[in-house]
């Protein structure tokens, strides 16, 4: 028979760890294993590991990222679990600054914009690169896909004096938000953190604790 590691802990002991991780409360948390958690601002983006045997709170680690395993779904309305399942959004951390949306365009949009404001003239970059038949930023709808059916069907307006592309897969979105962080001169997954996901289960927020 299988047997199962925990650690025992006050609710007082682990209320005051989590705050500790997250002393915004804007955190999620997930279980790495019996005396472990993760926070962060996705389940897969954790930066705080709280050791629950040693009651302490330390940064993420690459090595800790080869213990996590895909979350797996757990029995509905399971007595005494606070669950929640967190459908259609997408993170995105940017100089620290957390941001959540409910798709990938608003995530570029986001991304974009947040990038402009920070380094301006990245926009006037992207509209050099064009691969194949479409660019992801334009002065003018236009410009951004050869077929004008197109920019009439995904052009939308992404601020002031410029438009966007919005048929991106998962890949393409992180690719141009990617390509507009090298030409802006900030580092990716540093300056800026990308959570594009699939729905996952994960615990509630720390706030709701």
């Amino acid at each position: 028979m299988a047997q199962v590691s925990y650690v025992a802990i006050s609710a007082l002991k682990l209320c005051d760890l989590l705050k500790k991780a997250s002393p915004r409360g804007d955190m999620q948390v997930s279980v790495l294993s019996g005396d472990r958690l993760a926070v962060g601002i996705s389940p897969l983006l954790p930066t705080s590991i709280i050791d629950l045997s040693g009651e302490t709170v330390r940064p993420f680690s690459e090595v800790d990222r080869l213990t996590i395993d895909p979350p797996k779904p757990a029995p509905s309305g399971a007595a005494g679990t606070r669950l929640a399942r967190k459908t259609g959004r997408y993170g995105l951390a940017f100089k620290g600054e957390i941001t959540e949306t409910g798709s990938l365009k608003e995530l570029l949009a986001e991304g974009l914009r947040k990038i402009e404001a920070c380094v301006p003239g990245t926009l006037n970059k992207l509209t050099m690169l064009k691969p194949r038949t479409k660019r992801i930023v334009a002065r003018d709808p236009r410009a951004l896909f050869d077929q004008a059916e197109l920019a009439e069907k995904y052009g939308e307006r992404l601020m002031d004096g410029w438009w966007y592309g919005t048929n991106n897969s998962a890949d393409e979105t992180l690719t141009w938000l990617r390509r507009a962080c090298e030409y802006a001169s900030l580092e990716w997954a540093k300056d800026i953190v990308v959570d594009v996901a699939q729905p996952k289960l994960v615990i509630t927020r720390i706030e709701d604790l």
